[in-house]
This record gives C-alpha cells, sequence and structure tokens, in this order.
C-alpha cells in the first residue's frame, strides 16, 4: 500500500483511489431503537444510553479497498458525546467489524448532548422515523470517479493499512434531520364479489309464463306438422 500525491494504491488492486470527493456521503436510517445502561471501565461509570437501528447508504455503495464487502446497508449506532468534548459538531464514524469469518460494515454518530436528547425525545414521540445525514468525510473513492455527477452513483471505500486489515473512516455531520415515517399506503379495499341480485317474483312469474306460452306454441307447431303429415297421407 503506498499514498503519492494524494492517491492510494493498493498491491493487486487495479487503478488508485482518492480522497475529496466532490459530493458528500449520505445515510439514512429508520425503525431506530432505544438501548439504556451504563458501564464501568477503568472505575468510572459510563452512560451507555445509545440509539441503534440499521442505515443506508442513499444513492452510492460502500465498500473496502482490497477485501470487498460491498453493501448499501449498514449497522448504526448514535451516542451522545461526554459532557466535557460536547460542542457543536456531529461526528461520524465508519468501520469495518469482524462478525465471525466475514466482516459488517458499521457506523457511530456521535451527537451534542442536546441534539441527542432532542432526537431519542422525538423518536420516543413517533416523530423520529426517519433519520437523514449528510457528511464530509475521508473515504475513499475510484479516481476516476472523483468528479462524478449527481446522477451517477459511485462506491466510497474504507482505506486499508499495511497489514491490509481496513482503516476506520471519519466524518463531520454537515446536515443532520429526522421526520415521522411515512405512514403505509393503505391496503385497496378486498373486492367483495357482489350477490346475486334476489329475483323479482313478477318477474320470476312472467319469465315462466312466457317459457310455457313458448312450449305450447312449439308443441302446436309440432301438432299442427303431424296432423298435414298424416292428411297428406
Amino acid at each position: 500500500m503506498t499514498v503519492s500525491e494524494g492517491r492510494l494504491m493498493v498491491s493487486g488492486v487495479p487503478g488508485s483511489f482518492v480522497q475529496g470527493a466532490a459530493r458528500p456521503l449520505r445515510l439514512e436510517a429508520e425503525a431506530l431503537q432505544p438501548v439504556g445502561g451504563f458501564a464501568l471501565r477503568e472505575s468510572v461509570l459510563h452512560d451507555e444510553r445509545r440509539l441503534e437501528g440499521v442505515a443506508r447508504v442513499v444513492a452510492d455503495r460502500l465498500d473496502r479497498i482490497g477485501a470487498p464487502i460491498a453493501g448499501e446497508h449498514l449497522a448504526l449506532t448514535i451516542r451522545s458525546l461526554p459532557e466535557s468534548a460536547s460542542g457543536q459538531r456531529i461526528l461520524l464514524g465508519i468501520e469495518a467489524l469482524a462478525d465471525g469469518e466475514s466482516e459488517r460494515l458499521a457506523a457511530t454518530l456521535w451527537l451534542p448532548a442536546a441534539a441527542f436528547a432532542a432526537l431519542r425525545e422525538d423518536l420516543r414521540q413517533g416523530q423520529a422515523g426517519l433519520v437523514s445525514l449528510s457528511a464530509t468525510t475521508n473515504l475513499w473513492v475510484a479516481d476516476g470517479e472523483r468528479d462524478s455527477p449527481p446522477d451517477r452513483p459511485v462506491t466510497w471505500h474504507l482505506g486499508v493499512s499495511q497489514d491490509g486489515s481496513p482503516t476506520p473512516a471519519r466524518g463531520l455531520v454537515e446536515s443532520l434531520s429526522w421526520r415521522a415515517a411515512t405512514p403505509p399506503e393503505p391496503e385497496a379495499p378486498a373486492e367483495i364479489e357482489a350477490a346475486p341480485a334476489e329475483e323479482d317474483p313478477a318477474e320470476t312469474a312472467a319469465e315462466a309464463l312466457a317459457r310455457l306460452n313458448w312450449t305450447v306454441r312449439q308443441m302446436t307447431l309440432v301438432l299442427v306438422f303431424l296432423l298435414i303429415v298424416i292428411a297428406l297421407k
């Protein structure tokens, strides 16, 4: 793995990769779930309350260089920044985590305490069914995709270290918004086969009488023909 003039080249991987794509990374997440808890680390009690869900890369894809795990979805964890570090910035981290013999993509979003509290409260009230963010990151893209127009998908890549393991990516969130999830469209009512209309008794009797008259006429016609045949003999 070498980096020269801002271009990353990896042995065995064709082409080169660059940072600073002309577009932000966009993610969307639905169905976030609150998770509570505390953890003791180095004799200090840490607040582990967070929101968890699955995020989707909007329009593009996410991968890692050297050992593809391409996908559009990644596990998302949203946490509150510690009070000592809580400021006006929203931070994003993306990494590849071991998952048995394979790897999975995961993202962590760090919010200022006030923003995290607002999101958690709106989620509780059903007003944060869809969370969207846009971020500038140090993810890599293929050299030829750096200036791709907005309507052309690109693949974002995690970098790679000298030992071949993926390097985490970091980003600064430019915008974060949420809204209530769009309710599913109501299913069309099942078509109910109309019950056959009840026959009008008067109409039924008239039809029966008409059929009877037609039968009588046919019988009369047959008898007339028989009489004619007999008469001709």
